[in-house]
């Protein structure tokens, strides 16, 4: 019998080897098997597969098969034979021996390494690997070198495949997935566990107070739901003692299912603290048949609609906020103008939408220097209900005021009343919804336990040397392993591949020991906030680490001073990135800051503005040269002697951008019980209120770095207060930022030339002049104009200057606060109802003036005309109030590049 054309197996069992003849007996209905014995035996036709046509793998070299433990290596052939139930495979090696399997048997792995890009990015990533200063402390071998060094083959089955190969095989799981809950839920929650089962590779993105660790226990849960194992890995200790804790939280009871390895010391606490007794599952059975997974999962899409109207009530009580404190400055704005505002009959309640359509028709009549015709004022009757026609007599500044002040009072009143009707429909029962999901899931998820452990009496108590072993059975008692990111290769058998790796706070990663944790599992899902501070690496390692990238030609995504986080990002461009955006932490008024500055307002703030007058504060020390060797004394004093008297220190943590600063700190305040530490120590914790003591005389690129302010701003959940010197420092600094913002919402009105940004009514002016010209396309008459703000908005979300935002047809009135500086032709300029600046580039964090864009048409604007002089004429103006601006003529080029360079010239970059 040709053993590579014919597999026979007679009940179970592979006999082709010993068999010389097959034949079926059409009249016994059985088959007659002659085996090379000379014995002939009858089995029935159930009994007995011939199975032929095997599928031939002539190059072996991407395989190798692994049979309880033992690899078959130096493969020359594969005959795979298939029927309806079964794979059997005939193997033939290089040394002529031959084997038959079962597949079930078998794992068949193919090796990514036998792919070049694979390959060579591997042999980059082992040779950053012998950067790493981690060494064993006998031998004094470098212990990361040696993990890379002992890994010889990556089954095309592992993430890491994907990592260095991003082309690969990186596909959707094709079927959705419909998760449960037991550890609370929202929407991008929802949306992040759910891509976590329906790709192999995932990122979650968790800015602060965004439940990160709920969004990871809820994958754990599921995973456990399916009977999968998991690694959770992260550097940052306390994120996986967090982990932990939930777990162990009596309400939920799992960590029964925990096994915290990695470190040295936490595997002995481990061994030596193991209990033979599982929790009481009497309360763990689902007795209820109302509690399915189908139902759960239709009760799971209800919740849906409940959490956008959540958000859209949590957008819009932001909105009112920002509104209203707009309108403050605005009221002063006409204060200082001295601006009355009359008072019109109107027949109907204009909404704030359609004000905006009537200031923009009115400045366009303005513009074009044209009359209010019976007509323009009939039509005014039939859509904004003006009947008096004392509104067209008014001065046409006095016109635009007063719609600007109509906008706001009318805007107020709609989201007054989108707040009112949103409270309603969620008052009735969308908690209890949650609450049912929530209670139901763990019930699910509990029962799933009950069932898979009950029946066990007695657990077994493992052996240190069982970790590697016995990792198998080991992983059945423990599907959950927690360990650092180095470790996890480590924490059981080299050979063990975990259904899912959880890698928390992988901002602070680096891309060698996290692509080493991605061989340890199939799938991955990568935590973290690229927008937080990132791995340290010093100047002598990046310099080491340059050199070895220019010698591969590879990706820049995979230099080694990226985070893994960021890694992974930028060299899978099409990886599933959930954002989670529903911030439960700060008050309103801390995260709005690092929202604006950070997250391009893109986090909904659900915690309540109570309108506290002390939530942020600033505290100058006065001018002078206070700092020696990143130590500040004057600053010490101040919180010592002006803050600390004023504050409840119960809850208090002090942060300091220098570790001299927190050692004298705590060394004069140690009759406190205060949390004081540098803002990389403080990441991944929380305070009720945070003092942060910037040092610095002048403020340095450290302490100005935006990862090292957004961690230090959102650590402060119901107060911050920021310690800074008196000096003068540069104006375009993210610390400058962060005091304009404390004092803008703190209406705080500083002495100034020119005025903060009506940021509310730019934007929604600027989307209603947009639609104004859509069928155009346009947001002005000159195509110029057009194509410029297209440039600008383009240039601001491609360099991520998430803080800036861009204005049209600005009245320059409405920058310039003090007129003093003024000649009696520049005033009439500036107040000359049609004078307007055509593109204002504004921090909406600082709402600042930030540059000024004047598009010039080459005709109009040419040397020797009337508009040439007005060009002047604002030149002067806006040098004279220090606002930067940038003229474009329409016959130039490279306006891009030119915008870019002005950007990094104001802002140092």
């Amino acid at each position: 019998m040709n053993n590579r054309e014919n597999m026979i197996v007679i009940k179970n069992q592979i006999k082709t080897k010993e068999i010389c003849n097959c034949n079926y007996n059409r009249k016994s209905y059985k088959w007659d098997v002659t085996f090379k014995n000379g014995s002939t035996y009858s089995y029935s036709y159930e009994n007995v597969k011939w199975l032929k046509n095997p599928t031939v793998i002539d190059n072996c070299e991407n395989y190798y098969i692994q049979r309880k433990g033992k690899i078959l290596s130096d493969i020359d052939k594969l005959y795979i034979f298939n029927d309806d139930t079964d794979s059997y495979l005939h193997i033939i090696c290089k040394d002529g021996i031959e084997y038959d399997y079962c597949q079930k048997e078998l794992e068949i792995k193919e090796d990514c390494l036998k792919n070049e890009k694979s390959k060579n990015i591997f042999k980059y990533l082992s040779k950053l690997s012998a950067l790493s200063e981690l060494r064993n402390e006998i031998t004094g071998e470098k212990l990361l070198e040696k993990r890379y060094n002992s890994i010889q083959f990556v089954d095309k089955e592992l993430a890491l495949s994907n990592y260095l190969n991003p082309q690969s095989n990186l596909e959707n799981k094709k079927e959705e997935y419909i998760p449960i809950f037991p550890f609370g839920c929202n929407k991008s929650q929802y949306s992040a566990v759910k891509s976590a089962f329906e790709n192999k590779i995932s990122v979650i993105q968790g800015p602060p107070g965004t439940g990160k660790t709920q969004t990871i226990l809820n994958i754990i849960a599921n995973i456990l739901v399916q009977g999968k194992t998991v690694q959770v890995v992260s550097n940052n200790n306390p994120a996986i003692e967090n982990i932990y804790e939930k777990l162990e939280n009596p309400r939920y009871n799992l960590d029964f299912l925990v096994a915290r390895l990695g470190k040295v010391e936490n595997r002995n606490q481990f061994i030596n603290n193991q209990n033979e007794n599982y929790p009481n599952f009497n309360n763990w059975k689902i007795k209820s048949e109302n509690i399915t997974t189908e139902k759960l999962k239709e009760k799971s899409k209800t919740l849906m609609h409940v959490f956008e109207k959540k958000e859209k009530l949590a957008q819009l009580k932001q909105k009112l906020h920002s509104l209203e404190l707009e309108k403050k400055y605005f009221d002063e704005y006409i204060s200082e103008r001295s601006a009355e505002l009359f008072s019109l009959n109107l027949k109907i309640k204009i909404k704030a939408n359609k004000i905006l359509k009537l200031l923009q028709e009115i400045q366009t009549i303005s513009e074009n220097d044209k009359e209010f015709n019976i007509f323009y004022k009939i039509k005014n009757i039939i859509f904004y209900g003006i009947i008096d026609w004392k509104f067209y007599k008014q001065d046409m500044n006095d016109i635009v005021t007063y719609l600007q002040n109509l906008f706001y009072i009318n805007s107020k009143e709609e989201i007054d009343n989108e707040i009112q009707k949103l409270e309603k429909e969620l008052s009735d029962n969308s908690e209890s919804l949650i609450s049912e999901l929530c209670e139901e899931s763990l019930l699910l998820l509990k029962n799933t336990i009950y069932k898979r452990y009950a029946h066990n009496k007695k657990r077994k108590i493992f052996m240190e040397e069982d970790l590697w072993k016995n990792s198998n059975e080991f992983l059945e008692e423990y599907p959950i392993i927690l360990s650092t990111t180095f470790s996890s290769k480590s924490s059981l058998n080299k050979n063990v591949v975990f259904d899912y790796l959880i890698m928390d706070e992988a901002s602070q990663v680096d891309i060698t020991t996290g692509a080493l944790a991605l061989s340890s599992a199939k799938n991955a899902i990568i935590v973290g906030d690229i927008k937080q501070l990132p791995n340290v690496v010093t100047s002598k390692t990046a310099k080491q680490s340059k050199a070895i990238f220019e010698e591969f030609n590879i990706d820049k995504g995979y230099q080694f001073t990226n985070s893994f986080l960021k890694s992974i990002i930028e060299v899978i461009p099409n990886i599933s990135n959930i954002m989670l955006k529903e911030h439960y932490r700060c008050h309103p008024k801390i995260i709005n800051f690092c929202n604006q500055k950070f997250y391009n307002n893109e986090l909904i703030i659900m915690t309540e503005d109570k309108q506290e007058d002390d939530v942020l504060s600033v505290i100058t020390t006065k001018i002078g040269n206070h700092s020696r060797d990143h130590y500040n004394q004057r600053q010490i004093d101040v919180i010592r002697n002006e803050i600390l008297p004023k504050i409840n220190i119960s809850d208090l943590g002090i942060i300091t951008p220098y570790k001299n600063q927190v050692r004298e700190l705590q060394e004069q305040l140690k009759d406190l019980d205060i949390d004081i530490k540098t803002v990389h120590k403080f990441q991944g914790r929380e305070k009720d209120t945070i003092i942060v003591s910037t040092v610095d005389d002048e403020i340095t690129d450290f302490t100005d770095d935006p990862y090292l302010l957004n961690v230090a701003v959102s650590r402060a959940k119901k107060h911050f207060k920021l310690v800074i010197s008196g000096n003068e420092n540069k104006k375009e600094r993210n610390i400058n930022d962060l005091v304009d913002y404390i004092r803008y919402n703190n209406f705080e009105v500083v002495e100034s030339k020119i005025y903060s940004v009506f940021d509310y009514l730019y934007k929604q002016y600027t989307q209603v002049r947009v639609e104004y010209l859509q069928k155009y396309n346009k947001v002005s008459k000159y195509d110029s104009e057009n194509l410029m703000y297209r440039l600008i908005k383009d240039t601001l979300l491609e360099n991520k200057y998430y803080d800036l935002d861009v204005a049209i047809h600005i009245p320059l009135k409405m920058l310039i606060r003090n007129l003093d500086l003024l000649n009696e032709r520049e005033c009439e300029y500036v107040m000359n109802k049609n004078t307007h600046v055509d593109f204002l580039i504004y921090n909406n964090t600082a709402k600042k003036s930030v540059l000024v864009i004047e598009v010039d048409g080459y005709k109009y604007h040419k040397k020797g005309t009337l508009q040439s002089k007005r060009d002047e004429i604002k030149n002067h103006i806006l040098e004279l109030y220090g606002i930067p601006y940038k003229r474009f003529v329409t016959n130039g080029s490279l306006e891009k590049e030119q915008l870019i360079k002005e950007l990094s010239r104001i802002y140092g970059d």
